[in-house]
Order: structure tokens, then C-alpha cells, then sequence
């Protein structure tokens, strides 16, 4: 619930992207679960946590260790992710997630 978060406000347009915030997941999670109760509406607008590197987040907790990514079967010729983890460098495996809209 820690772990701080890069969260986009959806309702905010600078240079054709949306400007983001980095928020603890916990927060965000709250945020989400308010945004429904209330019918899809908040003062803080719609956010959307995006590009959330999840696979780096298990070395510095207590779930280090597990493999929190798995590419699904049609997508399994993974060679840039492949290319990367050779490098140690970077990554594109990113998390996406919030309510509808």
C-alpha cells in the first residue's frame, strides 16, 4: 500500500498527454473506491494510475522474489522485454489500471 504510484489526471490535457502525480497505491485505491460510491464523479476528477513499473516494486518489499509478470501466450515472443532484462536496464512492463471512462 506504500509504494508511490505514477497516477494521470485524465481531465487535464498538456502537450497532447496528461500531466501526472505520484501518489501511494494505498491512496489511489481509496481514491477509486470513492470515485464508484459516488457514481463515477470526484472533485480530483477521473485519474487513472498508468505506467506503474510493477516489476521493479518486489525488490524493495516483502514479496521479493516473486515473478509478478508473466506475458500472456499470444504475446509470448516478448523479444524487447527480452532485449532489456539482457541490458538490466529498462523495462516495458507497465501496470494500467482505474475506473471506467
Amino acid at each position: 500500500g506504500d509504494a508511490v504510484v505514477p497516477v494521470a489526471k485524465c481531465d487535464v490535457r498538456e502537450y497532447n498527454s496528461n500531466p501526472k502525480e505520484l501518489l501511494p497505491f494505498k491512496e489511489f485505491v481509496e481514491y477509486w473506491r470513492e470515485y464508484i460510491r459516488n457514481g463515477h464523479r470526484s472533485p480530483r476528477g477521473c485519474l487513472y494510475l498508468k505506467d506503474w513499473h510493477l516489476s521493479r516494486f518486489p525488490a524493495h518489499s516483502r514479496i521479493s522474489g516473486l515473478d509478478v509478470y508473466t506475458t500472456p501466450v499470444y504475446f509470448s515472443s516478448d523479444w524487447l522485454n527480452e532485449y532489456w532484462d539482457a541490458a538490466a536496464v529498462d523495462d516495458y512492463r507497465f501496470v494500467y489500471m482505474g475506473p471506467k471512462g
